[in-house]
């Protein structure tokens, strides 16, 4: 889920080139701003001040779970096939993952949701608790903001994907959109994230 004292330092960062006037709309030019985990207020500033891109550059830098199992078994897989070509790699992941796809374009979409113990798939896990709640309560008070609201959110997620996938292909990657989500099909869609290959 996102965390708005993260965005807070990654908006700041000088790397982004973020206009000083965004910065100051959102409060985060405030040395004593501090927030809850979840800020709608801060999250609809930003889905109607940021550039499509410029919401992929910020979100995609949220990514957890870049510790433990994943990020184990990423760069076992990053190691097991380190000497094929990316192509080679690609058609592999292809063949192991149905998630997986490159585009004609050259672009990689991915298509991911959680799991239970079991296997079973069971949509984002950002449905299964509290945040559901307010984010329902949210597309109640802003039904306009849905669509693309929801979409940026999920962009925390693209980051961990982003991570493991330069794992396996041994390449860097930069997020170029976000296709569907679960959060705004309400589960019974899986996300998607585009990725562009930066050799």
């Amino acid at each position: 889920m996102p965390n708005i004292n993260n965005i807070k330092k990654t908006l700041v960062m000088k790397k982004l080139n973020m206009p000083e006037s965004v910065i100051t709309e959102l409060g985060f030019n405030d040395p004593n701003y501090e927030s809850r985990h979840l800020d709608f207020d801060v999250l609809i500033k930003m889905n109607d001040l940021l550039t499509v891109e410029q919401k992929c550059a910020v979100m995609v830098r949220q990514g957890c779970h870049k510790v433990g199992k994943m990020a184990e078994e990423s760069k076992s897989w990053g190691k097991k096939y380190a000497e094929k070509s990316l192509d080679e790699k690609l058609k592999i992941l292809s063949s192991e993952d149905e998630g997986f796809r490159l585009n004609d374009d050259g672009t990689i979409s991915l298509q991911t949701c959680d799991v239970d113990d079991n296997g079973v798939a069971r949509g984002c896990h950002c449905l299964k608790r509290d945040y559901e709640i307010q984010f329902n309560s949210f597309i109640e008070e802003y039904p306009d903001k849905a669509a693309t609201f929801s979409q940026f959110h999920c962009g925390c997620c693209a980051g961990h994907q982003k991570y493991h996938l330069q794992n396996k292909l041994g390449v860097k990657l930069r997020l170029k959109s976000i296709g569907t989500s679960i959060v705004k099909t309400d589960g019974r869609k899986k996300r998607e994230f585009v990725y562009e290959i930066n050799n």
